[in-house]
């Protein structure tokens, strides 16, 4: 199944049901979705899409905090493999 980029809307409704499908996610699918939305957003500054852009990395963001939650970092600067 094709996994789609975390968007999260200021004030999203949705952002409690959001928060708890991350940490059902194991590492390496948390990891993914990171990676995928981060790619979202550098697509949305490209195309000069500055609200998509903050949606997507609040999403980036809210994955960084679920991952330190588990102990784990996901290092922003290089993408591992």
């Amino acid at each position: 199944m094709q996994q789609e980029p975390l968007f999260l809307s200021e004030n999203d409704p949705a952002r409690g049901e959001k928060e708890a499908a991350l940490r059902a996610l194991d590492d390496e699918a948390l990891g993914a979705l990171y990676w995928l939305t981060r790619a979202a957003a550098k697509e949305a500054k490209e195309r000069r899409e500055m609200e998509a852009l903050f949606s997507y990395v609040r999403g980036t963001k809210t994955i960084q905090r679920i991952a330190a939650e588990r102990g784990l970092l996901i290092d922003a600067r290089r993408r591992a493999g």
